[in-house]
């Protein structure tokens, strides 16, 4: 059974004014600081959720608030330095968090490594320029139908929107980046005769911020007709995640 898987410059007139300008653009886009790790670091996310249930014949939606916390580091297996990120949850911002997950990064000079739910993603390489593209999923194991929603060659991740500003929904972040991971669709709007689907995914950083938005969209629909066994209606999950507070 297919298992649905539930992160201004101050420009005055003359010459130094431009080589301060693209010094500061060169060292943006060595990107580094668009995934910072620091121990201490933080995120606050508002989330809103929807697992689509094709049991129960129903769309339930779910919100709240997620953290994102940088407590320790660790040397992994090549020896390399790593981060833990601690993930926490609450209903809303007047409830206490709990522990809801743990991420493990690993950052290197060329790629950021991501593992969660024992899934390793590469969600960025170095250097940042708009147009460069690269397989995000290689390291994840694509010949297990659990994680086909990972597969297929429609998956690349590419960077746009270089040094642009972006707004989450109630926060202007003035130099960001966006990575877009997959756009891919089939007999969408749905006909209900038909195997449809819908694959969605991209991420914005911040400079010396992290990743402030997310969007994710995952359903598989399969017809009752035609003898596909199918449910009638969407399985799968949507999720955004806004970042609401950082340090």
């Amino acid at each position: 059974m297919r298992k649905i898987l539930l992160p201004l410059l101050l420009v005055s007139v003359g010459f130094a004014s431009c080589d301060k300008e693209t010094e500061d653009l060169s060292e943006m886009s060595k990107g580094h600081k668009f995934f910072p790790t620091e121990i201490g670091k933080y995120i606050v996310y508002n989330y809103d959720s929807v697992y689509f249930n094709d049991q129960l014949r129903a769309d339930v939606p779910k919100s709240g608030q997620v953290r994102y916390y940088v407590a320790d580091t660790f040397r992994d297996n090549a020896g390399r330095l790593s981060y833990v990120i601690n993930v926490q949850s609450r209903a809303n911002d007047t409830d206490p968090y709990v522990p809801n997950d743990v991420i493990y990064v690993t950052p290197t000079e060329d790629r950021v490594e991501f593992k969660q739910k024992n899934l390793t993603f590469l969600k960025m390489v170095f250097p940042v320029a708009n147009g460069q593209s690269w397989n995000g999923n290689a390291m994840v194991p694509l010949g297990d139908a659990d994680y086909a929603e990972f597969a297929g060659d429609q998956w690349k991740y590419t960077y746009s929107d270089f040094d642009r500003e972006f707004d989450p929904g109630n926060n202007l972040y003035e130099h960001t980046v966006t990575v877009n991971h997959i756009d891919d669709a089939l007999n969408v709007p749905v006909d209900s005769t038909a195997y449809a689907y819908r694959n969605y995914s991209k991420e914005v950083y911040a400079y010396n911020v992290g990743m402030v938005y997310r969007e994710r969209v995952y359903w598989v629909f399969q017809p009752k007709v035609g003898g596909s066994g199918g449910s009638g209606y969407p399985k799968g999950y949507s999720v955004i995640m806004r970042a609401v507070e950082n340090n």
